[in-house]
């Protein structure tokens, strides 16, 4: 695969179909963790993930139906076969957000905000993702994202060791420049890079409405370390793409 799609980014059925050969044979197994409005919503892991060993990886893609670059990032990465994918318990997520994905937009079938609802059960889908992800923990956790308003990339961090955001930005900048903006969604940034270590209840409570994002309860519950990384939405999709699966490589790497 190589970023530029045959199809459209919202082609909700095409990325099931490819996941389906990705995990054919690889190792990989697909599961349908739930079903909304008809569309399963899939979890792939490999057999160290199902057996819930420790020292696990997370990624998950498409919470928000109108950022379509990180769902294909995912699948691409996937199905280049990285060494991490045999040799670590890794649990993927591939589109949390179907209904939104192919509607293109931001919330879900039921005019939900999934990434402000991670603690809401009333959801459907948050409900089986807190069931599928209990008792288990993770060294990281990745979520995929798109920012309309952005014009380069940015990375949320939420660690409790030493950071490693410089150098994964650096690595995904031969794609997309680095945001310049020093406040994105009231909170400051320093060449595209946010890093925290703590405050996180508050930050939930003072700006985000008491609504918990999917990147914020894992690092408190399941993840020692916690990535979010955007693109520029309306920059072109191939280069999206490639950045996501930089990202993804570079984080994943050997020298990590």
């Amino acid at each position: 695969m190589s970023g530029h799609l045959h199809h459209s980014g919202h082609d909700y059925g095409a990325l099931v179909e490819g996941w389906k050969a990705v995990c054919e044979g690889s190792g990989l197994d697909l599961g349908v963790f739930c079903e909304i409005n008809g569309l399963p919503v899939l979890k792939i892991t490999n057999g160290a993930a199902s057996a819930r060993d420790p020292g696990g990886l997370y990624v998950s893609a498409g919470v928000h139906g109108d950022e379509c670059a990180p769902v294909w990032a995912l699948l691409e990465w996937a199905a280049s076969k990285p060494e991490i994918l045999r040799d670590r318990p890794v649990t993927l997520f591939p589109c949390l957000n179907p209904v939104g994905l192919v509607e293109n937009t931001r919330r879900d079938g039921n005019g939900v905000d999934l990434n402000r609802s991670f603690t809401d059960v009333s959801q459907p889908v948050i409900a089986a993702w807190q069931e599928a992800l209990e008792g288990c923990r993770f060294d990281v956790s990745v979520n995929l994202h798109e920012d309309y308003d952005a014009t380069g990339i940015y990375l949320y961090e939420l660690t409790r060791g030493e950071s490693k955001g410089d150098r994964l930005l650096d690595a995904c900048s031969i794609h997309l420049p680095r945001e310049t903006a020093a406040v994105i969604d009231g909170s400051d940034f320093t060449n595209g890079l946010l890093v925290r270590t703590s405050g996180i209840e508050e930050v939930v409570a003072e700006q985000l409405g008491g609504g918990y994002p999917e990147a914020i309860l894992l690092f408190l519950k399941y993840a020692a370390v916690s990535y979010t990384f955007e693109t520029p939405s309306e920059a072109d999709l191939s280069r999206r793409i490639a950045a996501h699966r930089t990202f993804l490589d570079s984080l994943f790497g050997p020298s990590v």
